[in-house]
């Protein structure tokens, strides 16, 4: 049997404290994944005055959308959900702009945090 893992790095960008179905309350810590994903190409026309017009404001309205910054897509990659006595345990707890590398193998999952 081979040795294969899976590397990748992920961000703490949620820690935030539920009620469970069976009535504890949960600390769920979501990592996720920043990919860069390319910005919208728009074909203009160079004798088209309108889409010379238009492409800037296109440009400016992506930029000021919600969410990760320009270019950045978040991808989900893990979620820890942990009791409060479970939350308590931790000396140094993580906090949201952590990271983390993740190592996935047949026999175990193992979070590094990176500093």
């Amino acid at each position: 049997m081979s040795s294969t893992s899976v590397h990748f790095k992920a961000k703490v960008t949620l820690i935030q404290t539920i009620d469970a179905p069976f009535g504890e309350r949960m600390v769920k810590i979501e990592l996720t994944e920043e990919r860069e994903v390319p910005e919208p190409i728009f074909i203009r026309s160079t004798d088209s005055e309108i889409s010379r017009e238009i492409a800037p404001i296109i440009s400016q309205i992506m930029k000021m959308l919600p969410g990760a910054s320009p270019g950045v897509l978040r991808v989900p990659r893990v979620t820890i959900m942990l009791s409060e006595d479970e939350w308590e345990k931790f000396v140094t707890k993580p906090s949201i702009g952590d990271f983390f590398e993740v190592i996935i193998t047949n026999e175990r999952i193992e979070l590094k945090g990176e500093g």
